[in-house]
């Protein structure tokens, strides 16, 4: 009888308190409050516009809420969109205030050459720097991961790397 009256005063909380700080550790790096704005960049528009797309079909597919295009298009093309991009927190408050979002994601992605392999197929690399503030210009995430994939062509590889990094990035993020 005394073993069960110990089991049940001294291990069961324990086991409780630490499942719920195992729970509380996996929690996202990124809260599902808001919506989020995200501005890539790149060495092309093209490259930072696909880049964008991936990463928002990746967060919706996971219940967040992204800034619309049209509302991206608007924060790029806002004055104050290179500060935010470098992390100015009064321009991530001004531009959060203007368009309502939660958080900004920017994403600084480089994307190397292909090469071919022994195989006659070619690998890229990609890889994207990381930047999540909320609507304070509060950074609350910052990371660089790295894609590598292989395409029978240099685009197709270029393209599949480039993909690979942002599921990464988001699935980190989360």
């Amino acid at each position: 009888m005394k073993k069960n009256n110990l089991f049940s005063k001294c291990l069961v909380p324990a086991f409780v308190l630490i499942s719920l700080f195992i729970i509380s550790a996996q929690a996202a790096a990124l809260p599902n409050t808001g919506v989020i704005a995200i501005l890539a960049s790149g060495w092309s528009e093209q490259q930072a516009a696909s880049v964008t797309s991936i990463m928002a079909r990746e967060f919706i597919a996971k219940g967040y809420r992204v800034a619309a295009p049209d509302a991206l298009a608007a924060i790029r093309r806002h004055s104050e969109a290179s500060a935010a991009f470098e992390g100015n927190a009064n321009a991530i408050r001004k531009l959060s205030e203007e368009y309502g979002f939660g958080a900004i994601i920017t994403a600084q992605i480089e994307a190397g050459s292909p090469v071919q392999n022994e195989f006659k197929l070619y690998t890229g690399t990609s890889s994207i720097a990381l930047m999540v503030m909320n609507s304070d210009g509060e950074v609350i995430y910052a990371d660089t991961v790295m894609g590598r994939q292989v395409g029978y062509t240099p685009d197709e590889a270029a393209m599949k790397s480039m993909e690979a990094a942002a599921q990464s990035a988001v699935q980190r993020m989360l």
